[in-house]
């Protein structure tokens, strides 16, 4: 098992005779074999910028921050980055230079190098097939596809944003839309009342850019209805989610989206209708559901209020807030899902694991999904004031998740209604 890293030009190479370490938390730990999978296909590697690799020496029990290669030039960390459906265990270790930048928003992982091939801390949280890469590979198919959707909805803006999103941002759910399969993206609301630190779709600082840019216009109930209804029309248990990742906070326009799930159950009953929040109105989810709206997942970065309000930075609403909207939507019959942000070395510490436990005790919801965090970890740390515990680790805290709230799915995708339905009979 050997170190990797990159030169200053993003070549990788393995580093003789030193071993890798990796990190979780603040905290620099030995890299154990039993945690490592092979690069999971569709996966990326990336130059840490202005940070150099950490190695471990196991005789002597000492971690060294590696400045330079076998031929004295210097060098970068490297990161993986994991296909959908992978959930990282541990991070890289790197020692931060002075001037390091802020890196991008991508969730960063360990990787090592065995027998010439990479191998990354992760497992594998969801066996949909949405996962894997090879159905993605299908660029004239999609362009095609686009122009056939837009011919038949020429008027409709929605259809043009989401064809912006396949193919500038290479979104694959928008693609999935143009396709006919799996679930559609429909985002609706430019405006939004929070501030994560880690906005995929708006960043006004100087820090880093945001990873796209944001809906900018409101597409009307009728628009909405019209890519729903096209969707639920080419797809079997397909589905239908308000809250993504180019757009603001979609309970903004809570009035119009029940219109707009109004005119799709009018014309149909079959496919699912979700909404991705941040739970911040609680007084609409009634609205909602009563609509005709199927379930709704509600993004934490954490069950802690302190850390929540830290990260999410909420304006208008309260941590309560999110959590009565959590309440309202399991009392009206709702498929709850939360999309709960991991981090290594934060969301298995012994104080988090805690909270989480409270939390699902006291609402009951049916699915977590797991999620890496898209944010550089030092700079996440510094900005919630992160108060370090000692880590039960990702994979053990996946063991008592399991153990100990059975009937809480574990995976990565929103489910079709046929899907959760049939699991929570068997439950």
């Amino acid at each position: 098992m050997l170190l990797a890293f990159s030169d200053r030009e993003g070549t990788v190479y393995d580093f003789p005779g030193l071993e890798p370490a990796f990190r979780t938390g603040k905290r620099t730990v030995p890299v154990e074999r039993e945690e490592l999978i092979p690069l999971p296909e569709g996966s990326y590697l990336f130059s840490l910028i202005g940070r150099v690799p950490v190695s471990y020496n196991r005789e002597n029990n000492v971690f060294s921050e590696i400045q330079r290669d076998p031929d004295g030039d210097e060098i970068w960390a490297l990161s993986s980055f994991l296909a959908s459906g992978y959930l990282r265990t541990y991070l890289p270790a790197f020692a931060r230079g002075k001037n390091a930048p802020v890196l991008p928003l991508w969730a960063y992982a360990g990787v090592v190098i065995i027998d010439g091939k990479f191998f990354v801390p992760a497992l594998r949280i969801d066996e949909d097939q949405r996962s894997d890469p090879a159905i993605h590979r299908n660029h004239r198919e999609l362009k095609r596809s686009i122009a056939k959707v837009t011919r038949s909805l020429p008027e409709n803006r929605l259809v043009r944003q989401l064809a912006k999103c396949s193919t500038e941002y290479n979104c694959l759910c928008a693609r999935n839309f143009f396709l006919g399969r799996y679930e559609a993206p429909v985002p609706t609301t430019p405006a939004c009342n929070a501030d994560c630190l880690g906005c995929l779709s708006l960043q006004e600082g100087d820090d880093f850019q945001s990873s796209q840019q944001r809906l900018d216009f409101k597409p009307t109930p009728d628009e909405i209805a019209e890519v729903i209804i096209r969707h639920f029309s080419a797809v079997d248990q397909g589905v239908a989610s308000f809250g993504q990742g180019c757009e603001g906070e979609p309970l903004l326009r809570a009035k119009d989206l029940a219109r707009a799930v109004s005119l799709v159950r009018e014309k149909t009953g079959s496919g699912t209708i979700n909404i991705n929040t941040n739970g911040s109105r609680p007084e609409m989810i009634g609205l909602l559901a009563s609509s005709g709206i199927d379930s709704v997942r509600i993004s934490l970065n954490s069950p802690t209020e302190k850390y929540y309000t830290r990260y999410h930075r909420p304006g208008g609403y309260s941590f309560s807030d999110v959590l009565q909207s959590i309440g309202n939507a399991l009392e009206a019959g709702l498929h709850v899902s939360i999309n709960l942000f991991f981090m290594p070395g934060f969301t298995d510490m012994e104080t988090e694991v805690q909270a989480l436990d409270s939390f699902l005790n006291k609402f009951p919801v049916h699915m977590i999904q797991t999620r890496n965090l898209n944010i550089d970890p030092d700079f996440y740390f510094d900005h919630i004031g992160f108060e370090e515990s000692d880590p039960v680790g990702i994979r053990n805290l996946i063991s008592i998740l399991k153990r100990d709230h059975p009937n809480v799915a574990l995976g990565y995708y929103n489910p079709s209604k046929e899907v959760y339905r049939t699991r929570n009979t068997l439950d």
